[in-house]
């Protein structure tokens, strides 16, 4: 059994201090099956209109996530155990009009959709990543699980940068959502 407790921010979760009209990373469950360490959680408000207006135009979008597992340490002597990055990756074909998603850490990693709304659902959700076998964590310790989302930079050629000039508009980095447990 995993206990878990949300770190606080003036009395409220992180999730509920942070404002609304910008993506933060949500409903972070961690759990463990089968020997391993694992997390899922949501990355809310994570897509603009310029942004939906871009990858349907065919311009591969990437989200850069960053899941950290540490055992906290005084001031600066935090023992970093697991420091693992995915990216989801999603580009629209026209020829076939259809979604085309690359989503590491996800059972059947390439998928392919019509649908957007369902594209978009993929893109931003992570469910049960393995993060680290339970065998490298000590019973009765605490931990902490530090998650972050970024888009990644968006590099197009030269012709498409003005045509696309709107593609810096639509750059977004969550904050570092932190939740600490012991197993």
């Amino acid at each position: 059994m995993i206990c878990c407790c949300w770190l606080m921010v003036g009395g409220l979760p992180v999730s509920s201090a942070l404002a609304k009209n910008k993506a933060e990373i949500v409903n972070i469950e961690i759990g463990e099956d089968s020997g391993v360490l694992r997390v899922s959680f949501f990355i809310q408000d994570c897509f603009t209109p310029s942004m939906e207006e871009a990858i349907r135009s065919g311009v591969a979008t990437t989200f850069r996530i960053r899941t950290v597992v540490e055992k906290p340490g005084a001031l600066f002597f935090a023992t970093v155990i697991q420091d693992v990055v995915l990216e989801h990756t999603i580009k629209y074909d026209y020829l076939k009009n259809e979604y085309q998603l690359q989503l590491p850490g996800t059972a059947g990693t390439a998928r392919v959709t019509r649908s957007f709304a369902e594209a978009k659902e993929w893109m931003s959700t992570v469910r049960e990543l393995p993060l680290l076998p339970l065998w490298r964590l000590e019973t009765g310790q605490p931990y902490e699980l530090r998650i972050k989302a970024e888009l990644s930079k968006v590099e197009l050629p030269l012709f498409f940068r003005y045509i696309f000039f709107f593609v810096s508009l639509w750059d977004f980095e969550t904050d570092w959502q932190v939740v600490a447990f012991t197993l």
